[in-house]
C-alpha cells in the first residue's frame, strides 16, 4: 500500500510517497518557472501526476488552500489545487483535503506553527531532516495519511 502527501503550489510543489512501513518510496519537488505561461505550468504539473504509479495507492492527503493568500497567486494556487483534485477524482484515487492548520497541529501540536518549527518537529518526531518546506509538508501529509489509514 502507498500513502501519498501532496503540497502543490504553482512555483514549487512537494510530493512524497510512503509505503505501509513509512519507508520513502519516492519524494521530490516539482518546480515551474514564472517565465512560463500558466497553462504550460499546469500541464507540467499534470504530466507529473500522469506519471504516478497508481497501483496500490491507499490514500492521498492533499494540503488544502491557504485562505490568507492574496494577489495573483490565489488564482494560480486554486488552479493547481483543483487540477490535482480533478486528476485524483477522475482516476478514482482516494484523497482527503487537509487544512494547513490541521497539518501543523499534527506535526507540532499547534495549528499556527511557523515553518521553522515544522521542520524541527518533523526531525524530532520522525528523524527526517528537510530544508525545503514543500517537501517537508508533503512528507508530513503522507505520514498523516499512513497513521490514519495504515496499520501503523
Amino acid at each position: 500500500m502507498k500513502f501519498i502527501g501532496m503540497d502543490f503550489a504553482f512555483a514549487k510543489s512537494g510530493l512524497a510517497i510512503l509505503d505501509e512501513n513509512a519507508n520513502i518510496i519516492s519524494e521530490g519537488v516539482i518546480v515551474t518557472s514564472p517565465k512560463t505561461p500558466d497553462e504550460e505550468r499546469l500541464i507540467q504539473i499534470l504530466d507529473v501526476l500522469n506519471k504516478l504509479d497508481q497501483e496500490d495507492i491507499k490514500m492521498v492527503y492533499l494540503e488544502g488552500l491557504s485562505y490568507g493568500s492574496q494577489g495573483r497567486s490565489v488564482s494560480q494556487i486554486g488552479a493547481v489545487h483543483y487540477l490535482t483534485r480533478i486528476f485524483l477524482y477522475k482516476n478514482k484515487i482516494n484523497y482527503k483535503i487537509i487544512s494547513p492548520s490541521e497539518l501543523k497541529k499534527f506535526i507540532t501540536g499547534k495549528g499556527n506553527a511557523k515553518k521553522d518549527l515544522m521542520l524541527l518537529n518533523i526531525y524530532k518526531k520522525f528523524g527526517i531532516s528537510y530544508e525545503d518546506d514543500n517537501l517537508a509538508d508533503a512528507y508530513s501529509l503522507a505520514r498523516m495519511a499512513l497513521e490514519e489509514y495504515g496499520h501503523k
